[in-house]
């Protein structure tokens, strides 16, 4: 009776060390796949942005791209814009977004919004980030790296104020 209590107790014992390490490993979000308000992100169309977001409070007209060559244009609303370029193809008429930048508490990306905790962001995107504190400000980034393989290179970028998300920015290199 004695033994197979005690069998119980390391299976139990090592049941709970597996869901206490297995965090630590977890595998992180793939940035470039994070939606804003679960719907919108990189690869997102203009006319997709427009439909959910509405009419933006500012716009830039498409101009041609030192970088690339590409058309680019931008879009901002309160606490939220986009940058997009040409998609792919050749009629080149498809905005797709390349990056964007929020720092309003009104949107959430993939289950973080501004005002959340550290915890709270490693939770839902997971453990795998590069950390940098700025020496200047006092503020934090996060930074998760979007491989090749994953649609890349670009990152997310996350920046935390006194412990809290102030910001988080999304997107892909073009240069």
């Amino acid at each position: 009776m004695k033994s197979e209590n005690v069998k119980k107790s390391r299976v139990l014992g090592l049941v709970l060390s597996v869901f206490a390490v297995t965090p630590l490993f977890g595998q992180s979000v793939n940035p470039a796949k994070l939606r804003i308000n679960g719907v919108i992100g990189l690869d997102s169309t203009y006319t997709q942005v427009i439909k959910l977001l509405g009419k933006p409070r500012k716009e830039t007209k498409p101009v041609t791209s030192e970088c690339t060559g590409d058309r680019e244009k931008s879009v901002e609303y309160d606490g939220l814009s986009f940058y997009f370029a040409d998609g792919p193809g050749p009629s080149k008429k498809t905005f797709l977004a390349m990056s964007f930048d929020l720092t309003s508490p009104k949107y959430t990306v993939s289950g973080v919004k501004i005002g959340d905790s550290e915890a709270v962001v490693k939770s839902k995107f997971g453990p795998r980030f590069t950390a940098d504190a700025g020496t200047a400000t006092g503020d934090k980034t996060w930074r998760y790296e979007i491989s090749e393989r994953n649609g890349g290179p670009g990152g997310t970028t996350v920046t935390f104020r006194k412990g809290k998300v102030v910001a988080i920015g999304s997107g892909y290199l073009l240069c």
